[in-house]
């Protein structure tokens, strides 16, 4: 498991947890590139930054559990679990009360102890069914 020193570990307890968004500049390299930028987002520190502080916006409980990390060279695969409850608008979609459980794999690149690339994937289909968005079915 990675330590206190590693930005990841940070990413997830500082920023995500406890909300300390001033670690964003702190642990994202010049030139940092999003692979998956969500919603149309920025591919750099600036679209994480709105990502983020969106989310906690409209998820102020939520919370992410590291399940488990490998580490290869300079990647870093963590799988996640994160929890929360909708009770702002997020990203057009109004605030449901609801409750949500999705998991996600992030596969960071880091060098020189700063995240530079970003790739992964989570279960925003879920998260949007959970929180009211899109129907849990279709037809």
């Amino acid at each position: 498991m990675f330590n206190e020193d590693n930005p990841l570990y940070r990413f997830y307890h500082e920023v995500i947890n406890q909300k300390k968004f001033e670690v964003l500049g702190q642990i994202y390299a010049p030139g940092y590139v999003n692979r998956i930028a969500p919603f149309g987002l920025d591919s750099g520190v600036d679209g994480v930054e709105r990502l983020i502080r969106e989310q906690a916006a409209a998820f102020p409980d939520w919370h992410i559990k590291v399940d488990y990390v490998i580490e290869h060279g300079d990647k870093t695969i963590v799988k996640w679990t994160l929890t929360g409850t909708q009770t702002g608008e997020y990203f057009g979609y109004p605030p449901s009360g609801r409750a949500f459980e999705i998991s996600g794999v992030d596969i960071e690149t880091i060098v020189d102890g700063k995240i530079t690339e970003h790739d992964g994937a989570e279960d925003m289909l879920s998260l949007l069914q959970q929180i009211g968005a899109v129907p849990l079915t279709f037809g």
